[in-house]
């Protein structure tokens, strides 16, 4: 039992990357989504909900965001913080949809995913910062008329109070249909 709920902790850690490369005009309009799920964000609250009895955490207690900046079709240009106003899950009031950053409501080792999805032919920089400074980045290059959608995982420890977030720092987004998201939840203490 044990060893199934780490494999499903291992699998969402795993889903990382989906690449579209050298694909038609309309190509950007895709979802992305798992066989099997409606989007990501259910398959995080499944994940969620199989790791839940291995944590000391009690249903109160739970801490898990989804959020998505919901531009149809805009472009996103550098910025200092990347503003998720969409917000699909805020279960422990964590992420605010005003500055666009994740506070920690407690300490405890936290999951936190985001996604990239630069406008065709960009060098685009994306990185994720806690307390101001960068622990994760997502950074492409790519060829004229090509596009990729990328998403970085990272698992990291917070105190309570600690501040994460996404910043674009070079290049612009393209944001249609969930494109651009941050998700987040704690593991445990």
């Amino acid at each position: 039992m044990a060893s199934q709920r780490l494999g499903h902790l291992v699998c969402l850690i795993l889903l990382q990357t989906w690449t579209w490369e050298s694909l038609g005009k309309d190509s950007q309009t895709a979802v992305y989504e798992l066989p099997g799920q409606e989007n990501v964000l259910e398959f995080i609250q499944q994940t969620v909900n199989k790791l839940r009895p291995v944590s000391s955490l009690g249903p109160g207690a739970q801490v898990v965001f989804d959020v998505e900046h919901s531009g149809n079709g805009a472009i996103v240009t550098a910025v200092t913080t990347i503003i998720y106003d969409k917000i699909n899950v805020n279960k422990g009031e964590g992420y605010s949809g005003k500055t666009g950053k994740f506070t920690a409501p407690r300490c405890g080792l936290y999951f936190f995913s985001y996604s990239s999805l630069p406008g065709r032919g960009m060098k685009t920089d994306v990185q994720l910062l806690k307390n101001g400074k960068e622990v994760s980045l997502i950074h492409s290059v790519l060829p004229k008329d090509s596009s990729q959608l990328s998403m970085r995982n990272i698992i990291l420890e917070l105190h309570k109070g600690d501040e994460v977030w996404v910043q674009l720092i070079a290049g612009n987004l393209w944001s249609k249909i969930g494109s651009l998201s941050f998700q987040g939840f704690l593991l445990g203490q």
